[in-house]
């Protein structure tokens, strides 16, 4: 304890926020997850490289959290720093059809952010409960479209401490994955298209209606878990193997969707 608190004061220096021990059940829409050693937040990108490199120097990993949507944490939590992403990782500037949106951005208001401007192509991503960089790093979407379609460059940080864009040709997109694992991912330069606001707007609502008929909306839960394998769905595998409302502990597969394992009480 006595060398985490020393190794605190040296990160309270240069980084915006800082708890000791922060359990990160509290962090993650599931929520599961035991303690992060060192739980911090960063609203600028000289506090992510300063962090990174103060890391680096101690041995630490450090650990960007967004929303937390898509994390299953143990319950022995996390060795290191968890970054979560505020400030300007948390805004989207708009230039004519193209829009920079930081990786802490909520997918659904960048949704919102782009409908309202009348800019189409970022619907898919309106009842999506993760941001900007949880998205990048798994190619988020749904069967309208997903994130990869929309992306120009993104801005990371290397492994060894340098600043890159990236250009699409170099991200890997595919089905829910892409080559960014293993970087952190700062921002996205997207490039949208000008449409009917009205239009915009009712696509949306008919996105976030399907999903509020069909998913486990406002439960404890990481979104559909198991990918889709090529021709069929993964919720109709579990349906035809009787596993819905399956249970272990406090986790269940959800009644409503087969692909949600939901936190019902109080699942480790």
């Amino acid at each position: 304890m006595r060398d985490l608190l020393s190794l605190a004061e040296e990160l309270k220096t240069f980084v915006a926020s800082l708890k000791v021990n922060e359990p990160l059940a509290r962090h993650t829409s599931l929520g599961v997850g035991g303690p992060a050693d060192f739980f911090v937040e960063v609203k600028t990108v000289d506090e992510v490289r300063r962090l990174w490199a103060w890391a680096k120097e101690k041995k630490l990993p450090v650990f960007p959290l967004g929303q937390g949507s898509n994390l299953l944490v143990s319950d022995k939590g996390l060795r290191g720093v968890v970054a979560h992403l505020a400030g300007e990782f948390d805004e989207v500037v708009f230039d004519g059809e193209q829009a920079r949106a930081g990786a802490g951005v909520p997918l659904p208001r960048l949704a919102r952010l782009c409908a309202e401007r009348g800019l189409e192509g970022a619907e898919p991503l309106a009842g999506i409960p993760g941001t900007v960089g949880g998205g990048l790093m798994t190619n988020a979407g749904t069967p309208e479209g997903d994130i990869g379609a929309l992306v120009e460059s993104v801005e990371v940080l290397e492994p060894a401490g340098e600043l890159r864009s990236l250009p699409k040709k170099d991200l890997g997109f595919s089905y829910r994955c892409s080559n960014l694992p293993g970087r952190f991912v700062l921002s996205a330069r997207l490039k949208l298209r000008r449409g009917d606001i009205n239009d915009i707007m009712t696509r949306i609502q008919n996105q976030l209606k399907r999903r509020a008929e069909k998913q486990p909306v406002g439960t404890l839960n990481c979104g559909s878990v198991f990918k889709n394998p090529p021709g069929d769905f993964a919720a109709r595998l579990y349906e035809a193997a009787g596993l819905n409302g399956a249970r272990a502990g406090g986790a269940q597969v959800s009644l409503r969707h087969a692909n949600f394992i939901e936190n019902v009480a109080h699942a480790t």
